[in-house]
């Protein structure tokens, strides 16, 4: 199989941007005696390419995309760049295959390397296909419908799409369930007889006769408050039902948590208290949900050993990597319902694939082998497809069936067109309930990508209450003043250029120093919630190790008590789950004095883990009398020995993939200028949209015009078939002919 493996010992030691486990992969299994010597190197450089792509998150590679191009093509413009050659990262918007850069291993070889060319699209099929033939090449790597993946991921995806598609079969209530649900539907939801849509109830309407179903929405579009009149429906359906609620991280299982039941308390008096108390407010992440092994990839719950719940929710899908789908699909009994709640205009999970965005996808992707490609574009992903949400039908076209459904319960409502095509189990929130003004105006622009739009909603402070004497024009004809609150309501946009180290000291004081002023560890807890400071890079003087660093040089004159690392007031985040100390990645602590004035984490309680021995402790007395109440719902802490906690980094600042799942008050968010190309290809839509809607009131948004509106404009796109592969399940079950006794 390896015949000519070792003629090219340094062929694959030269890559840049490809690691180990690349290369170990094109070595294993590119040189096959089924190609000549030519179409080994070829076949090769593919399979590295994969690799590469996989750990950037995509699934697949299409083959339309790198026909006709180089691949690991050296990128030197002078002879004096030899040793700083950039790297042209994968083109996320499918526009162009990324391209990968030698190394230059001397100083003698001066000479750029021509790297991998991939010839068109018909040959390169007639290699891959005779790579094919292997079969110990055919057991790890698959060719479906223009793409290549590894069959793992392959098999994710296909594993997924028939679970979706079975769940999601229409299955309407019984005549008991039906005439329970339209005797709540007036308690729960208004119905006056209107000529406009109303989707929340739409999609309770949908969710109610399908075991699956995504409830999409951006912020404040009402995705908790129809949660729980889904919640309050299913138990009058059944008031037996184990309805499990979930979310991916600890944070984002918090927030959950905090939402449903103050969105209960809302419905105090319009539904008996005995039907509202008995509805599930505890939520659990993903991992300990699934018994998710420290050390391991296998989990506790499987298809083997199975979960015992009737429902399972599962809050911020858009953090659900592909393989954790799996997962989720193959540990949940058949008769159970599995409903997604999230956005999938928010960035994706940081592990491979975007499980959310491939569900709402109205993607029909196809691929014809007999058309030539040469320039690489993938149609697939044109922009056509970027805002398939926007479109009418996609949103409310619903096959017949269920539009009866929909009527019987809600026949106050206008009347869905029909579409027996349509993804029946996608529900859009579209109408704010809760965000509004300008964050929600500047969020739907750059959803929309509208750069211009967004930069106008910014400038536009009319309307808007409290905002037009704020931060905009203070900053703006004053940015070095001292005087003036740099925290306000609404969205404010302040040149980079214009910011001096001065000024962000300044802000770092306004933002943090009332942590240290707390009386209590839940004070200090809830005052950390209020302001947070978020970038898309880690290094640099605008990343978060270069911000955390200057804000604690503005605060750390009022630290009164240290313990070797440690410091009184001092926000950590651990970045790593640790299972023993029931701690996620990503949940965000305090360290604070206990009553005897020695140094502990303080974290807020796991409602799972309540009331178990040594478990809890209750935070300090008066800080509910605080006047920074940011929770309205309050939690118990748990308090850590510093010796026990994880591994955590210290939190002022944080990336915004880290912030998913969290809200506050006010969000700094510094968008510096990208400093080389390949910082640039790393700036895009999804990071600034969800940077700005973490913020409730006010976002102050750091950069230049032209840096925030590449990133809007930017789409990061990764590659997938998971849409396509339910799409082609979907219609082979339509076309099912039954058999006929």
């Amino acid at each position: 199989m390896k015949s000519n493996q070792h003629s090219v010992p340094s062929f694959f030691d030269n890559l840049f941007g490809i690691e180990a486990i690349d290369k170990f992969v094109a070595k294993e299994f590119g040189f096959i005696d089924e190609l000549e010597q030519e179409e080994q190197f070829i076949w090769a450089g593919i399979l590295a390419y994969l690799s590469y792509m996989q750990r950037n998150g995509h699934s697949c590679i299409y083959l339309k995309d790198i026909a006709g191009t180089t691949l690991f093509k050296e990128v030197v413009a002078e002879q004096e760049a030899a040793l700083a050659v950039e790297t042209n990262e994968h083109s996320s918007n499918g526009a162009a295959a990324a391209s990968l850069t030698l190394v230059e291993q001397t100083e003698q070889e001066k000479a750029p390397k021509a790297g991998v060319d991939v010839p068109q699209l018909t040959p390169l099929l007639r290699i891959l296909k005779s790579a094919l033939v292997n079969e110990q090449v055919a057991q790890l790597f698959v060719y479906s419908n223009g793409k290549l993946y590894s069959r793992r991921y392959y098999e994710f995806e296909q594993e997924v799409a028939r679970n979706v598609v079975k769940r999601a079969a229409l299955t309407p209530l019984s005549d008991e369930a039906s005439e329970k649900v339209k005797q709540l539907w007036p308690a729960i939801f208004p119905t006056e007889t209107t000529d406009r849509q109303d989707w929340q109830q739409i999609a309770v309407a949908k969710s109610l006769m399908q075991r699956f179903c995504v409830i999409n929405g951006g912020p404040g579009t009402g995705k908790t408050y129809t949660v729980l009149r889904l919640l309050l429906a299913l138990q009058a359906c059944d008031e037996n039902l184990k309805i499990v609620l979930a979310a991916p991280t600890g944070k984002a299982q918090q927030r959950m948590t905090e939402s449903i039941m103050n969105s209960i308390d809302g419905l105090r008096g319009k539904l008996d208290d005995t039907v509202l108390n008995n509805v599930p407010t505890d939520a659990v992440t993903l991992h300990r949900l699934l018994g998710l092994r420290e050390h391991g990839v296998s989990t506790k719950f499987n298809q083997h050993n199975q979960l015992s719940a009737d429902v399972l929710i599962v809050d911020e899908a858009s953090m659900v990597d592909l393989a954790l789908m799996t997962r989720i699909v193959r540990a949940l009994p058949d008769h159970a319902r599995l409903y997604f709640i999230g956005d999938a205009d928010q960035l994706p999970a940081v592990e491979l694939g975007n499980v959310l965005e491939q569900l709402v996808s109205t993607e029909t992707a196809s691929f014809d082998e007999n058309e030539n490609v040469s320039n690489g574009t993938n149609s697939a992903y044109s922009s056509n497809s970027l805002n398939s949400h926007d479109d009418g039908l996609s949103l409310g076209g619903v096959p017949s069936l269920m539009r009866q459904h929909i009527a019987t319960l809600c026949p106050h409502l206008p009347l869905l067109p029909v579409d027996e095509q349509a993804k029946s189990y996608v529900a859009t929130l579209q109408a704010p309930q809760r965000f509004k003004g300008q964050v929600a105006k500047v969020a739907t622009a750059i959803q929309r990508g509208d750069a211009s739009g967004a930069l106008a909603a910014i400038t536009d402070k009319t309307g808007d209450n409290n905002e037009s004497a704020g931060l905009g024009s203070n900053i703006d004809s004053n940015p070095g003043s001292n005087t003036a609150s740099r925290l306000q309501s609404g969205v404010h946009l302040w040149p980079e250029l214009q910011v001096s180290g001065r000024d962000l000291h300044q802000l770092a004081k306004e933002s943090f120093l009332p942590i240290f002023d707390a009386g209590s560890a839940e004070e200090a807890l809830n005052r950390l919630n209020v302001v947070r400071w978020l970038t898309p890079v880690r290094k640099g003087g605008m990343g978060v190790e270069g911000l955390n660093n200057l804000v604690f040089d503005a605060i750390k004159h009022k630290i009164r008590k240290r313990e070797g690392h440690f410091y009184q007031g001092q926000p950590i985040m651990i970045v790593k789950n640790h299972h023993p100390q029931r701690l996620s990645n990503g949940e965000v602590g305090v360290i604070w004095p206990d009553s005897k004035g020695k140094l502990y984490a303080w974290f807020y309680q796991d409602s799972q883990a309540s009331g178990q021995n040594g478990s809890s402790q209750k935070a300090s007395a008066n800080a509910g009398d605080s006047a920074d109440k940011t929770l309205e719902q309050k939690q118990a802490l748990r308090s850590i020995s510093l010796s026990r906690v994880p591994q955590f980094e210290t939190v002022y600042a944080m990336t915004i993939h880290k912030s998913q799942g969290s809200e506050f008050n006010h969000v700094v968010l510094i968008l510096p200028k990208p400093d080389s190309e390949k910082a640039a290809n790393l700036f895009h839509r999804g990071l600034v949209y969800t940077g700005l809607t973490r913020a409730k009131d006010g976002c102050l948004i750091i950069s230049d015009n032209a840096t925030f509106s590449h990133m809007v404009q930017r789409v990061d796109k990764r590659y997938s078939g998971l849409s396509e592969a339910i799409s082609l399940h979907l219609e082979s079950t339509s076309n099912a002919t039954p058999e006929i006794e």
